[in-house]
């Protein structure tokens, strides 16, 4: 049994470790890991299908070749030749920029820290969509910011809604630091920026004189409709995240920022300070695997499993689940968002689905800060096999019909007190 150990150093901590969340889809991993539960609650990309092969010649390839330096410290910036192979890619993707322009980072989570770091002081405006990614949500809690959240519907975040945000601040005299997006198959509502409103974004952080963080993890995933321009290709002072975490593989930990020179400059000090540079044993690996083989091929074999099992879900869903449940229809990405009948709340139920069901969900509740998410759920379609999700969804259906059962019967048999005068 493990003993309960109050903590005698509270009065030594800074003030900002207790405005610091906890990452509730990492809480869950030690449920969810368990064989007997369908998990629909991380992330995942399915590693299974990955390009093993590939991957053990890549890094024999490297350590033949370059042993002794791929085992030594790297460039804080980032090992150049990976750089040079990521600036190909983003001029692909309608971007432009040198290698000077970028940086390294362990994953995209790493580089959301170091902008939480360089640009928020306690109390400064950011801006978020709600529903927003619980990690950006953690990266930026430590640092105390009042957060901004817009709200989005089927074509991203509401920029009429925003317009008027700005507005509001503006007659306070307060300027938002950031805004922070996922355009593309949004985490954790599935959907996409539509073009206008991202020019409309853009446009108005040239008005307020805030910046834009455009995080795309996701943007190569697509599974039908066409590619949207990224706000990045709109102008040049927005920073742009990208991650091989859905591209390679998620245990390389590498991603990327582009950003202005200024702004570059104070994401590097920010790194030295944190670990000096990513492992350049990794980045190594992954410019021979990016190189040497098809990895565009490889990405195509993800889309065409992913797509397959979005559709599973997405029937399952709709077979299963009760009138009144609403569900994003993603265009790509990992994630679908689900919303139940009023009266219902997911964060309640889900101990109920674990315990009972054996079926786990992400609480919409933790993709909000404040109040928000109570009926809603994100739901994860990259993982489980078609016949999993089938049986996932039926499962949850069933919990979620009996929570509504058991709700309207209260609500049915509920009386309230008479007004004063009235008789019972």
């Amino acid at each position: 049994m493990t003993e309960l150990r109050f903590d005698q150093w509270t009065n030594l901590y800074a003030s900002r470790v207790s405005k610091m969340r906890s990452s509730e889809i990492r809480e869950m991993m030690a449920v969810t890991g368990r064989p007997d539960v369908i998990s629909f609650a991380g992330g995942l990309p399915d590693t299974r299908v990955f390009p093993v092969n590939q991957i053990v010649e890549a890094t024999q390839r490297v350590m033949l070749r370059e042993g002794p330096e791929a085992l030594q410290y790297g460039t804080t910036e980032g090992h150049e030749p990976l750089k040079r192979h990521i600036v190909g890619m983003m001029s692909e993707w309608g971007v432009d920029v040198g290698i000077d322009d970028l940086i390294i980072t362990d994953g995209a989570q790493q580089a959301l820290e170091f902008l939480g770091k360089i640009f928020i002081s306690r109390n400064d405006v950011i801006i978020v969509e709600a529903p927003s990614y619980v990690g950006a949500l953690q990266a930026f809690s430590g640092y105390e910011p009042t957060v901004v959240a817009i709200p989005l519907d089927g074509s991203g975040m509401r920029t009429d809604i925003l317009a008027e945000r700005l507005e509001e601040l503006a007659k306070l005299g307060k300027q938002p630091k950031f805004l922070y997006t996922i355009p593309n198959f949004q985490n954790p509502a599935g959907v996409t920026l539509i073009e206008e409103r991202r020019r409309e974004i853009v446009k108005l952080s040239e008005i307020y004189g805030f910046i834009v963080i455009e995080d795309d993890p996701y943007g190569r995933l697509r599974f039908s409709g066409d590619d949207v321009p990224l706000l990045r290709s709109m102008d040049e002072s927005v920073i742009y995240l990208g991650t091989f975490s859905k591209i390679f593989a998620p245990g390389m930990r590498l991603g990327w920022v582009i950003a202005p020179k200024a702004v570059l400059e104070k994401l590097i000090l920010a790194k030295q300070a944190a670990n000096l540079c990513s492992s350049s044993f990794v980045q190594r690996v992954t410019e021979e695997y990016m190189s040497q083989f098809d990895w565009r091929q490889n990405v195509e074999v993800l889309i065409d499993l992913y797509r397959e099992r979005r559709n599973a879900m997405l029937a399952a869903l709709e077979e299963f689940f009760p009138e009144g449940a609403t569900w994003s229809h993603p265009q790509g990405g990992l994630f679908i968002w689900a919303s139940l009948p009023e009266g219902l709340d997911s964060g309640e139920m889900l101990a109920e689905a674990i315990r009972e069901a054996k079926v786990a969900y992400l609480s919409g509740r933790a993709c909000y800060v404040g109040k928000g998410g109570d009926n809603s759920m994100r739901l994860n379609f990259s993982y489980c096999s078609t016949e999993t999700i089938e049986e996932g969804i039926k499962r949850l259906g069933a919990v979620i019909k009996g929570q509504l059962v058991l709700y309207r019967s209260l609500l049915k048999g509920y009386s309230p007190e008479p007004k004063q005068g009235e008789s019972k």
